[in-house]
């Protein structure tokens, strides 16, 4: 499952070649996001419409899973054990639910979070 941050990068274009590789793999088989991911890339206030139209077009070949009440008790769960900010929370949360690792640049934030399987791309 795939954190904000890295579907910036990737559309930003600012991911190496090699890690471009690897997310791009990725998608083929079939990548996850959760539906907070969605409200963050596209709400994102700088898109041109070019921007905008690539960042649709790479979402709408994603699953996206939508918030249920499992996801929002585990959202719960989490918020009261970390700091982690609303949004991240969601995040993390649904990954858990979907028993997915969080692909993510942000590892140090979601470390905090038990039980939930990170990678960082940028590491190798």
């Amino acid at each position: 499952m795939f954190d904000t941050n890295l579907l910036i990068y990737y559309l930003n274009a600012s991911l190496t070649k090699s890690v471009r590789q690897q997310v791009d793999k990725i998608i083929e088989v079939g990548a996850f996001i959760s539906v907070i991911t969605r409200i963050e890339v596209l709400g994102w206030t700088n898109h041109t419409e070019q921007s905008l139209k690539s960042t649709e077009e790479l979402l709408s070949i994603m699953n996206e899973q939508d918030l249920n009440e499992e996801i929002v008790k585990l959202c719960i769960y989490v918020r009261q054990l970390t700091k982690l900010k609303l949004p991240d929370a969601i995040i993390a949360a649904t990954a858990l639910h979907l028993d997915l690792p969080l692909i993510t640049r942000n590892i140090k934030d979601f470390q905090k979070v038990p039980d939930l399987k990170l990678i960082n791309p940028f590491e190798p």
